[in-house]
């Protein structure tokens, strides 16, 4: 959520299983998207997750799986404005910028075709490392590929045991409450004015 929220995710989803977009909600984060966000399948997950989904009507899995996966990848493709804007400034100023999300390696195939990923020099999926936050092994993983150690990183996240999590290994981490709370932060670590 800290980059992008989604846009019309559940309603695009909830067309194709014809069921309300709050069913799609509340099964889309059920107990099985941690797993997703861990590598397993885009089919073995909505195996998982369609029991969960009220009103989902699929008699063949196999023909909607591609549509599932786009309408799920394609939700969280746009930058909000004011995200972009961050982005924007921090690049602007020759700041490095690095993504880790927890996303299905679904998601990460389509990272280089997002029209801000410009603005990003790397990112690090959850789906494509097999381990998500708040595990302690990815931000290590991160660590170790970037060569840098934890005092060298500034990490913004919305979920407040990711955050934790980064600031015992030394990161300065923040909690994102919205963009304009994430550029004070910001402004006040010296990356903005």
């Amino acid at each position: 959520m800290v980059l992008s929220t989604p846009t019309g995710l559940y309603e695009g989803l909830a067309t194709i299983l014809g069921c309300t977009p709050a069913a799609v909600e509340k099964g889309f984060w059920g107990p099985h998207r941690h797993s997703y966000d861990e590598g397993i399948s885009d089919r073995a997950y909505w195996e998982l997750a369609l029991p969960l989904i009220d009103g989902a009507e699929v008699r063949d899995l196999d023909a909607i799986l591609p549509q599932l996966v786009a309408a799920d990848t394609g939700g969280w493709r746009k930058i909000r404005d004011g995200a972009q804007a961050i982005l924007e400034a921090l690049a602007a100023r020759g700041t490095r910028v690095f993504v880790l999300s927890n996303a299905p390696r679904s998601f990460a195939d389509t990272a280089a075709g997002f029209d801000w990923a410009h603005l990003v020099e790397r990112f690090f999926f959850s789906g494509v490392m097999g381990v998500a936050k708040p595990s302690p092994e990815i931000y290590a993983r991160v660590e170790e590929s970037m060569g840098l150690t934890g005092e060298a990183l500034w990490f913004v996240d919305d979920k407040i045991e990711n955050v934790t999590t980064a600031s015992t290994r030394g990161w300065h981490s923040h909690l994102w409450v919205d963009d304009a709370d994430t550029r004070a932060w910001l402004a006040a670590e010296g990356f903005l004015s």
